[in-house]
C-alpha cells in the first residue's frame, strides 16, 4: 500500500471523491468504499493499490487526483484504527419527509463486500470472534431491504459498530 503524507481529507475533498462516485453505479459509494477498505485495513488483506481502486471504481479509469484521494482516504481510515479512540463507521445523511436521519447501510455493505473478496482470509476468524461481524452483517442486509427493523433495534445494531470494528481490527493485529 502506499504511504501518503499528510492523509487527512477535507470535506472538498471528500465531497470531489463522493461527486466521482456517483458519476456511474458501477462504482461504489463512498460510504461503501469506506466500509471496504475498513475491511481490508482491519484484517490485514494483501491488497495493492490497483486492487483497491478496481474493487472500488469498477472498470472505469480514474483520474489521478481521484485516485488519490481515495488512497488517502485509505491511510486515513488506518491512522484512525491504530488510534486509541473507538472507530466511527462513515455515516450518511439522508432526508425523508423533512426528516434527516443517519444511515449505516452503505457503509456495512461495503464492509461485508471486502469479507466476501477476501472469503479465504475470513474463514480463518475464530468462532468467538465471528460474532463481532454480526451487527455489520445485519446492517449491510437492510440496504438490500432484505430486512425490516424499527428504529430502537436499529440504533441498538449502529451503537455496536465501533466495537465490532475495533474488536476485529484487535484480533487481526
Amino acid at each position: 500500500m502506499t504511504t501518503l503524507a499528510d492523509t487527512t481529507l477535507s470535506d472538498t475533498e471528500l465531497a470531489e471523491l463522493d461527486e466521482f462516485l456517483l458519476e456511474d453505479d458501477d462504482r461504489l459509494s463512498i460510504d461503501e468504499a469506506h466500509g471496504y477498505l475498513t475491511a481490508l485495513i482491519v484484517s490485514r488483506a494483501d491488497t495493492d493499490d490497483a486492487s483497491i481502486l478496481e474493487a472500488v471504481f469498477g472498470n472505469i479509469e480514474a483520474p489521478a487526483n481521484i485516485r488519490h484521494l481515495l488512497l488517502r482516504m485509505y491511510q486515513d481510515i488506518a491512522t484512525e484504527l491504530e488510534g486509541a479512540e473507538p472507530f466511527e463507521p462513515m455515516v450518511i445523511e439522508e432526508e425523508e419527509s423533512g426528516e434527516t436521519f443517519e444511515v449505516y447501510e452503505g457503509w456495512c455493505f461495503g464492509f461485508m463486500l471486502a469479507v466476501s473478496d477476501n472469503e479465504e482470509l475470513w474463514q480463518g476468524l475464530p468462532k468467538d470472534s465471528q460474532s463481532l461481524l454480526e451487527p455489520i452483517a445485519t446492517l449491510a442486509l437492510l440496504r438490500e431491504e432484505e430486512l425490516d427493523m424499527d428504529d430502537e433495534e436499529y440504533t441498538g445494531w449502529v451503537e455496536l459498530l465501533p466495537g465490532s470494528v475495533n474488536g476485529l481490527y484487535d484480533y487481526w493485529h
